[in-house]
């Protein structure tokens, strides 16, 4: 790896006002040895740079010293010894510290889960102009964590994180817009917000987005555009997101029409618990789109989907019991099913219970 002149001069200038004991030059040494900036990267000696500084008192070092313990990085993981290092940064006012300290205590690691605790260090670094901070103070309000429940004041958290730049508050103020939680109900603002979080990668907003653009909504219908943000947000394994894409493949909206992929896509999406993908799914290797046909394998995924409560998964295992497909024929266990599906409403149960009754 190549260094510039200026890099190497700096470093050296570290290395020897560290070795001296400056604790500020053992800080911005183990900075550099943790990044690669302008040496090799190695977390065990940035460790023992940021252990020398933070046992002089920089706060910054306690804060980094801290996240090696946490992670693991250069040091065995050691969760206890994470938080009194954030714990002694966090007292002199660090912000990222206090963040870090509120999370350990919002989680329950290495050190007793209390939402009070970790409400207070939030609030300290959140008004210190700390994002993630702020995201999480905006969290704690909107589901009421330990504190009661302020639709208005997790809008306003979630806005100054936003207004610096955070994806997930940014995705979070979308969601209160489209829902009109602690604020006026409005769609393009919710599109806005969606838009700049989706574009910094966050794959919650990027399939929400799609939403948009495959219903027409604040936009011009446009599936070409749907696809490209249902992939974006697919290829990091969001489960809905698996499923539209799946969709958009199987009926060729946005892309040419693939069964194959489209019963891939499902599948990813099934694999990860996804109701309406296992139900889709099912539907494939019943009707063998882009897969062989097989009932015992729809079956299988029909149930898995039902007994999570989907009513058309629910109404196709019933089909299937009534007419023993993939399993032995069973008209009892048919209308439990059926009638599962019909208590919601779904309206080919409905008739098939009528059918079964006439």
């Amino acid at each position: 790896m190549n260094y510039t002149m200026n890099q190497e001069m700096e470093i050296d200038e570290y290395k020897k006002k560290a070795e001296q004991g400056n604790a500020d030059a053992q800080c911005s040494l183990g900075d550099c040895y943790r990044l690669g900036d302008g040496v090799e990267q190695d977390y065990s000696t940035a460790f023992k740079w940021y252990r020398l500084s933070a046992e002089q008192g920089n706060s910054d070092a306690q804060y980094y010293l801290g996240l090696s313990y946490g992670e693991g990085a250069g040091i065995e993981q050691n969760l206890e010894l994470a938080v009194d290092w954030f714990c002694k940064s966090a007292e002199q006012g660090n912000a990222d510290a206090q963040w870090a300290l509120g999370d350990c205590y919002r989680a329950g690691q290495g050190v007793e889960q209390d939402y009070s605790a970790a409400f207070k260090w939030y609030q300290l670094s959140a008004e210190q102009g700390n994002s993630d901070a702020q995201f999480c103070l905006g969290v704690i309000y909107q589901n009421g964590i330990g504190i009661d429940r302020s639709l208005e004041l997790a809008v306003d958290w979630y806005r100054k994180s936003a207004e610096q730049g955070n994806a997930d508050a940014q995705c979070c103020l979308g969601a209160c817009y489209c829902l009109g939680d602690g604020v006026e109900q409005d769609d393009f603002m919710a599109f806005r917000w969606y838009q700049l979080s989706a574009e910094q990668g966050n794959s919650i907003a990027q399939c929400l987005l799609g939403d948009y653009y495959c219903s027409g909504q604040c936009v011009d219908q446009d599936y070409s555009e749907a696809f490209k943000w249902y992939q974006l947000s697919a290829e990091q394994d969001y489960s809905d997101a698996q499923l539209r894409l799946g969709v958009l493949y199987a009926e060729g909206l946005g892309v040419e029409q693939n069964l194959e992929l489209a019963a891939d896509w499902y599948r990813k999406s099934a694999e990860q618990g996804h109701e309406e993908a296992q139900c889709s799914l099912g539907d494939c290797y019943r009707l063998g789109d882009g897969v062989e046909q097989d009932y015992s394998a729809a079956f299988k995924w029909y149930q898995l989907s039902a007994e999570q409560g989907d009513p058309e998964a629910q109404f196709n295992l019933g089909s299937m019991c009534e007419k023993g497909l993939g399993v032995e024929r069973n008209l009892e266990l048919a209308i439990d099913w059926y009638r599962k599906s019909a208590e919601q409403d779904f309206e080919e149960a409905v008739e098939a219970l009528k059918k079964i009754d006439e």
